[in-house]
This record gives C-alpha cells, structure tokens and sequence, in this order.
C-alpha cells in the first residue's frame, strides 16, 4: 500500500480510474470488447450462457481498463450487452455468474495460461519506474503519468495492481525526474551564484520588497520610463551570470515550472 503522501488521487478520482466509462462510443467498444476467431473458439468452450459470457467479461475487462472482474465491478449494462451479442448469450444471465466465486477465479486463471497475463512483480515495477522516468523528464502532470504508465502495463498484459501502487509508482518517478531536473539547473552554479540567487527571496530593507517580487512586476503601460525598468531588470539578471544549460532540459517541463514557480509568493518559496 502507498503512504498517504504518496497518493495523487482523491478517493472518487481513484475509482473512476478503475471504473469502465458510462459512455463508451461505438469505436471505443470495438477496440477493447470485439472478438477475434480465436477468442470465440476460447469461450465457446464453456457451457452455458453465463459461463460463457463471465469468462467473455472477464476477458474484456482485464484488456481494458486492466484490472480484475472483482476490481471492475459493477460492469455496465450496455457493455454486457455488447459482449453478449457477439457470443450469442442471454445478457441477463451475467447476474448468475456474479454469484459465482469459485468459476470466476478458474476463469481467472485460465485467460493467464491462455493468453499470457501475469500480475505485477517487483522486477515490472522496477521496469515500469524506468520507463515512466523518461516521461516525467518531459511532463510532470500527474494524471498524465498514471495514464501512460495504465497503458503501458495494460500493453504488456499485467494485470493492473491497486491504485495507490500505480500513485506510489508515478509518486516516486515523478520525484525522481524532479531531482534530475534541479541537478541539472544547479549543478553548474558557484556558491556565488547561489548566495546571489537566495537574496531574491530577501526583502529590501527600504520597502519590504523582495527582489523577486520586483523583478515580477508588470512595467505598466508602454512609456519610456516603463521601458527603462525593463532593462534595470533585464541588468539585475544579466550580472547574476546564470549557467545556459537549460537546454538539457525539455521544454514542455521549463513551462510547467515556470507556471509551479508563479503561483508562489516569496515568502513561501523562503520555507521551501
């Protein structure tokens, strides 16, 4: 289980993730739910409607959204009914299979020496970490991470784990990329530069401002005096003597941290 400060997601969040949607469009249930020559063969095997179409539903839903039956539940009625109508199978009769623990998990098992699912080792989530790495390096966004990280486990036929291993999974990725990011910011800055860029968090003595707070104020409206501002800044800038290597880092993640670093005053940034 993941720590508390490790989950991203609040508790309905969680379960809309694990949840199949209310509204699948007709391409949607074509990719995910129809049923090649051989899946056909595999469920024909079983007698009786609701055997057939549990085993059919199970199918689906480990393929998407990639968690177990008992996970997913309660399935959709029009999702039973698009299942049913390729096996021929009465859909009412999926309500019997619910009932039954034991043939669920034979089935279970089956669909694994079938068609190669597998549950989650620690070896796959060490493979997972590092994959995921490489897309935290570009974009830190939570919700996009936990999608790429389900899709690529879903990919490879993992049978999807609890939520919170997924958050604890994109959590530490996530701080991961994070360090690598700063170290390369700051790696390359002399104590010099780091004492220099801690007083833009100090107050003027004379206002209380901060140099921070002044080198963010809008110049106003367009006059030469306003322009002049700009380039006192521009100076003050210029004369901390700041590493260029920011091009060691992705674009897209300067923005994002940008944005973080704009929704803070200095005061706060101070205690960080």
């Amino acid at each position: 289980m993941a720590s508390r400060g490790k989950e991203l997601l609040t508790t309905d969040q969680r379960a809309e993730f694990v949840r199949i949607p209310a509204d699948m469009t007709e391409r949607e249930l074509e990719i995910y739910y129809n049923f090649s020559q051989y899946d056909l063969e595999i469920i024909k095997r079983h007698r009786r409607d609701h055997n057939r179409l549990g085993f059919a539903v199970q199918l689906c839903v480990l393929r998407y959204p990639g968690w177990p039956l008992s996970d997913v539940e309660p399935i959709p009625d029009y999702v039973v009914q698009y299942i049913a109508k390729q096996i021929n199978a009465n859909p009412d009769s999926f309500s019997l299979y619910a009932q039954r623990d034991p043939t669920k998990h034979e089935h279970m098992e089956e669909i694994r020496q079938v068609y190669g699912y597998q549950n989650f080792p620690t070896s796959k989530y060490r493979e997972a970490a590092q994959f995921l790495l490489q897309h935290a390096l570009q974009n830190g966004n939570a919700m996009y991470l936990l999608r790429t990280v389900q899709e690529k486990l879903r990919n490879q036929k993992i049978i999807l784990p609890a939520m919170t291993t997924i958050e604890r999974l994109v959590w530490e990725t996530r701080r991961r990329a994070e360090e690598k990011i700063f170290k390369v910011l700051s790696g390359n800055l002399s104590e010099w530069q780091k004492q220099k860029l801690d007083t833009l968090i100090d107050p003027f003595v004379e206002n209380r401002k901060t140099p921070l707070a002044w080198l963010r104020e809008l110049p106003g409206q367009s006059s030469p005096d306003a322009f002049l501002k700009v380039i006192k800044r521009l100076e003050y800038i210029r004369d901390l003597k700041l590493p260029t290597n920011i091009h060691e880092v992705h674009p897209n993640r300067l923005l994002q941290l940008s944005r973080i670093g704009a929704r803070y005053e200095p005061p706060f940034i101070s205690q960080i």
